[in-house]
């Protein structure tokens, strides 16, 4: 019986929950509960078919297939749940303000009420596939007998109803000038936990890399078999143990419907606040985890009395365990003292594969613009950099020199650095070090700057290494500003050569005044 209730109670908590959240948002749209009950019934039968079917899904795809499909119809919910939200923040202060006079006008004219059922059935069908396939194999083990099952299905299924009913009364009570921020908030978070599910699936099948796994383990706090897991895992993909890409893909998800929303009809601002956060703590999240060193091109130009507060990470992925995990965090503050002038100071942590998180070193970094933003074709200045290692590890002081330019082609930029690195002190060898880092962004939107980076070392100046043993990475990186003065960097850089770890992820989060 136990085995069937926490089935049951899961499966159908996760698809009563999204019927009752889509039933509050669009409780005032013309004909929504025809469309809901519709896409439910739908959902159903197709999880009957599919469960009929199971063996078949499993085997395609090399074994792989139930995880692909499970991929599919989470990736497709989402998506479509995604484009509810931004509908909804379109006409919904429209439809609070005049609910009974514009409410069949608007929605006849904007939200397809086929996507209302294709939500709810793709939902049903996922749930109650997995409902029919799990109960499938209860009967084939032998581990309960029919009443003990039908017992157990009946309480998980009215437990989980009761659960959805209460939350679905909640939602009605709130008043209709509120209501559309919060359902669509829910969706919201309902669209990126599916996301991140999705996402799990693929990583469980070597589809999509892990980036760390797993990145936390809260289970002894909130384990996710309990009622409180489960219910934060149907509202928002909560997993006790995820891995970095579900953590990535949820904030992407979260930042992505902000930004459309945003777009289309000027939002509120605030939440914007709260995905910048949820950017810093994954950084922090994925810090545990454990790169060589922190990735970031640097631009030359300087804006006097700016303050910025700054974060840092990079973590390298690769086939050998010496190198995979490996991590670099750097905690950085700058202040631009003169209008071609700005200096700062780094603590950089450190954490070796199977070691534990310890301090590296501290830097003195120092940009200077040569010459007025846009006063020559190519805007240009150079980067001087004193870095000092923790005297346990016996390593020499180390001074970086960076050629630092830029070219703005209308809204795209192109940045470059050639890095030269010498080493001072007793320790020291007597070579320079040569490498480079090359940054193009293309500024579509403040929130949003699709681009690529590029990072390099050839070795010594004047007698490079071989090809083999140089390090070269290439990947996209999206950029943008939040809210006012929060700013992020994300990207995965994929390594060209044997000296260079298989992946590299990066990750910058700063806040300026």
């Amino acid at each position: 019986m136990t085995s069937t209730l926490i089935i049951v109670f899961r499966e159908v908590l996760e698809m009563a929950l999204v019927i009752s959240i889509v039933l509050a948002a669009t409780r005032e749209l013309s004909a929504s509960r025809r469309w809901i009950a519709a896409g439910a019934v739908a959902g159903l039968a197709g999880a009957v078919v599919v469960a009929g079917l199971a063996g078949a899904i499993a085997a395609a795809v090399a074994g792989m297939g139930q995880e692909i499909f499970n991929a599919a119809v989470l990736f497709l919910a989402a998506g479509l749940l995604a484009w509810t939200v931004v509908w909804m923040r379109r006409h919904g202060r429209e439809l609070s303000a005049h609910v009974q006079s514009v409410g069949r006008s608007v929605a006849d004219g904007g939200l397809p009420r086929m996507t209302l059922a294709m939500i709810v059935g793709l939902a049903v069908l996922r749930e109650g596939s997995e409902v029919v396939l799990f109960l499938y194999g209860v009967v084939a083990a032998g581990q309960e007998d029919a009443a003990s099952m039908l017992f157990g299905g009946a309480l998980g299924l009215f437990s989980a109803g009761l659960l959805s009913a209460v939350a679905y009364a909640g939602l009605v009570r709130i008043p209709h000038k509120h209501l559309f921020g919060v359902t669509s908030w829910l969706l919201t978070l309902l669209a990126a936990g599916m996301t991140a599910q999705a996402t799990h699936y693929l990583v469980m099948v070597d589809v999509l890399p892990a980036l760390g796994q797993p990145v936390w383990d809260s289970s002894h706090l909130l384990p996710e078999s309990g009622v409180i897991g489960q219910l934060l895992h149907a509202l928002i993909g909560y997993d006790d143990r995820p891995s970095g890409m579900q953590v990535i893909s949820f904030a992407a998800m979260l930042v992505t419907v902000m930004m459309l929303s945003r777009r289309i009809n000027g939002a509120p601002k605030r939440p914007v606040r709260a995905v910048a956060g949820i950017f810093l703590a994954g950084a922090l999240m994925l810090g545990d985890v454990d790169p060589a060193q922190a990735k970031k091109v640097y631009s030359p130009v300087v804006e006097r009395g700016e303050v910025e507060i700054e974060y840092l990470l990079d973590v390298a992925f690769d086939g050998d365990p010496a190198v995979d995990g490996s991590a670099k965090h750097q905690f950085a503050v700058e202040y631009a003292v003169t209008d071609r002038w700005a200096t700062e100071v780094y603590g950089v942590f450190t954490r070796k594969p199977g070691k534990g998180f310890q301090y590296d070193r501290f830097k003195w970094a120092n940009i200077y613009q040569l010459f007025e933003q846009g006063e020559h074709w190519l805007d240009s200045g150079f980067y001087l950099e004193y870095q000092i290692p923790d005297a346990a590890q016996q390593k020499p002081d180390l001074l970086e020199f960076k050629l630092l330019l830029e070219k703005e082609m209308g809204r795209l930029v192109h940045t470059g650095n050639l890095i030269f690195k010498k080493e001072l002190g007793v320790l020291a060898t007597k070579s320079t070090k040569l490498g480079y880092a090359w940054r193009s962004k293309w500024r579509w939107m403040r929130e949003f700057e699709p681009g690529f980076e590029a990072y390099g070392t050839m070795g010594e100046l004047g007698n490079a290494d071989s090809l083999s043993r140089q390090s070269h990475i290439i990947g996209p990186v999206i950029s943008g500003k939040l809210f006012r003065h929060f700013e992020y960097e994300l990207g995965y850089l994929f390594g060209l050569t044997q000296g260079a770890a298989d992946g590299n992820l990066k990750l910058v989060f700063a806040c300026e005044f």
